[in-house]
């Protein structure tokens, strides 16, 4: 099953900002959601502001995400690198 997979406005500007090697790397993370959004690094974000959000983790970028498992969806709202402040 093919997943469609959206980038935010905030995505899309967080990626156009990375290293060019880093982008592509991303851009293939990107590409096998599209075939299954939970394969690799994919956990459940805990606390109530992260709730039904996901994260992927793509080396010391992460990209969070929610899917939508009916309409066979997965939107992704930003893309981050990992440091202290990341996930508060």
């Amino acid at each position: 099953m093919n997943w469609a997979v959206e980038l935010s406005a905030s995505a899309i500007k967080a990626l156009k900002k990375l290293p060019r090697d880093r982008q592509a790397q991303i851009e293939r993370a990107i590409d096998e959601m599209e075939a299954d959004p939970l394969t690799g690094d994919v956990k459940p974000l805990k606390g109530p502001e992260w709730k039904g959000r996901y994260r992927k983790r793509v080396g010391p970028y992460r990209i969070i995400f929610t899917m939508d498992r009916k309409a066979a969806a997965v939107a992704i709202s930003v893309i981050l690198i990992r440091s202290e402040k990341t996930y508060r």
